[in-house]
């Protein structure tokens, strides 16, 4: 999941263009990693596993980042010294979106999977600009936002009620409400790992706590299901590419990190979704799910909201 900072668009026009490739990748690399882990889910090891098995792949992922930077003296020094609980606990917010889209994904498309999530970070980040959160001040809501909110919940009514119209039926609406809310609390961990790379300086670094924090979530509710019969039948395929979601969480973070200081928080918020929706397509296009109407609406008014939404930064911003 994609830690960014604050910066202004600068550097020479190759290094921007660079930089919108990479951004546009780390978005279509996002609806790769849903697609991923809703095929390791489907293949035996159900949704709760799979968010397990990612968020271990992603933690042993990042760890090797650290090791191949030569920064692991200086992590340790900054987790010693600076980290507090918090920076871990935010990577809570991050497992009900990983599980949604492992159960989602299979039920109603990556596409449709990345509209109800992307829905449910524009409505909550309405919400938390408002309070200021993660910013230096608040960002009042203007019409223009509010336009941004209801053309999301529009979209996400589109996607939701499509997914009715299936064979998955009704649990295909169930999918979608469960991806728009996993897409809001994620914006919890958004707001927290930006604080983070403020104060350290390294993504890296809040990409590690975050990452931990939500291992240690998921492996409690692993432990939770287990008595209960949630884990039986539980069955590990043999492809080896299924387990790439993990390490591309990774390659999502660091691809982000490096984008927004050529590009700004705008482009670099425009060229992910883009990267995203247009990756989600063609994989409902290539797989079994296929490209619906309502995939092709949706995906269109959620595109507007983050259009309406997004605003070009000044000189510094945050987010």
């Amino acid at each position: 999941m994609p830690v960014t900072t604050s910066t202004t668009a600068t550097g020479p026009a190759t290094r921007v263009t660079l930089a919108a490739v990479v951004a546009a990748g780390s978005g279509a690399v996002l609806s790769l990693q849903g697609r991923l882990n809703g095929d390791l889910a489907a293949a035996g090891t159900g949704p709760v596993v799979a968010a397990w098995l990612s968020y271990v792949g992603t933690f042993l992922a990042t760890v090797l980042v650290v090791v191949a930077r030569r920064r692991v003296g200086s992590t340790l020094h900054v987790l010693r010294t600076s980290a507090s609980w918090w920076w871990f606990a935010v990577g809570l917010c991050s497992v009900p979106i990983v599980v949604a889209m492992a159960a989602g994904v299979p039920l109603v498309g990556v596409a449709v999977a990345s509209v109800c999530s992307v829905a449910g970070q524009t409505v909550a980040g309405l919400a938390l600009d408002a309070r200021g959160v993660g910013l230096p001040a608040p960002l009042r809501l203007t019409a223009r936002r509010a336009a941004a909110g209801l053309a999301a919940l529009v979209g996400l009514g589109v996607a939701v009620l499509g997914g009715a119209t299936t064979d998955a039926g009704w649990g295909a609406v169930l999918a979608g409400v469960a991806l728009f809310v996993g897409g809001a609390v994620l914006c919890g961990q958004q707001a927290g790992n930006g604080r983070v790379t403020q104060l350290t300086g390294d993504p890296v670094v809040a990409t590690l706590t975050s990452v931990t924090g939500g291992l240690v979530g998921i492996s409690v509710v692993c432990a939770l299901a287990a008595p209960l019969g949630g884990l039986d039948g539980v069955t590990l395929p043999g492809q080896w590419w299924l387990y790439l979601g993990g390490p591309l969480g990774t390659l999502i973070t660091v691809a982000a990190a490096y984008a927004v200081r050529h590009l700004g928080t705008f482009v670099l918020t425009l060229t992910v979704v883009g990267g995203q929706m247009v990756m989600a397509v063609l994989l409902d296009v290539l797989g079994v799910v296929g490209l619906r109407w309502q995939t092709v609406v949706a995906t269109a008014v959620v595109g507007l909201a983050v259009v309406l939404v997004v605003q070009r930064p000044g000189p510094r911003t945050s987010a």
